[in-house]
């Protein structure tokens, strides 16, 4: 029991944070979101209007969530060209560990446009530990490099890991949505950012498949310990080696876990 009260901890530690400050209006690209909160079964879908964030619909209502999505998207099926899952570190994690990345913050990218080839809109996925975010803009950095008016990171640019065109159109993504009940799913080790984003992708993209791949993450986190635990046997005597040898098997446990779940969830 302790030991799960203390893989708990590391994993509040490692989410990815929801918002914090006004939502509406002008945000301040540098301040970072850092409010943790508990799941709230609501969908928050925002939109960018020249650049400016503003958020439309905070809501767990399914036929509210689909007619403001509907909106949004100039009230019809918006072609999906091409799908796309991102990462991004998460915040505050390079501060601690400068050269291995344990875990990063995974989103879904879509880029859309009307039969005709106007309206072209980009608009993400994603979950944190309170909800599921979706926002649109005609432009695509504003959902790339931002989560709701902020910018993603400080420490780096998004990096795509997978990409694939689709045949699905926006209806059929939505429909989706609301079918799987995703935002009845609080945020744990089964269903985590990546899941999510994994779930989406998988069903949008032509041919091919999202999986993320936890145990090598794992196996940096065993390394990082050895190292915590050299580290600090030098400053702390062998109490200060328990510790960092600690750290970095509860860590690298999670990550196992998580992996784990996540394939028993894809079977």
């Amino acid at each position: 029991n302790e030991y799960k009260s203390y893989l708990r901890k590391i994993i509040k530690m490692s989410r990815p944070s929801s918002k914090s400050r006004s939502e509406k209006g002008n945000a301040n690209p540098t301040r970072s979101s850092s409010r943790s909160g508990d799941w709230s079964n609501g969908v928050r879908i925002s939109e960018y209007v020249e650049g400016n964030w503003e958020l439309r619909l905070t809501h767990d209502n399914n036929n509210t969530i689909l007619n403001m999505f509907q909106v949004l998207c100039g009230n019809e099926a918006l072609k999906i060209s091409k799908v796309s899952v991102l990462k991004t570190p998460i915040e505050g994690q390079l501060d601690l560990i400068p050269v291995m990345i344990i875990g990063y913050h995974a989103y879904v990218v879509l880029e859309c446009c009307s039969n005709s080839g106007n309206n072209k809109k980009w608009i993400s996925f994603e979950k944190n530990e309170s909800n599921i975010v979706i926002q649109i803009s005609s432009s695509r950095n504003d959902v790339k490099l931002k989560n709701e008016g902020d910018l993603r990171s400080l420490k780096g640019t998004p990096t795509v890991l997978i990409s694939d065109g689709s045949d699905k159109n926006t209806k059929d993504l939505i429909k989706f949505f609301l079918e799987r009940k995703f935002n009845t799913q609080p945020y744990n080790l089964r269903n985590s950012c990546k899941k999510f984003a994994k779930d989406i992708f998988d069903f949008i993209a032509m041919s091919k498949k999202y999986e993320y791949k936890d145990e090598e993450e794992a196996g940096k986190v065993g390394a990082l310990g050895m190292v915590g635990a050299v580290v600090g046997g030098s400053v702390g005597g062998p109490v200060g080696a328990a510790v960092g040898a600690a750290v970095g098997a509860a860590v690298g446990a999670w990550t196992q876990m998580g992996a784990h779940a996540g394939a028993q969830d894809n079977e």
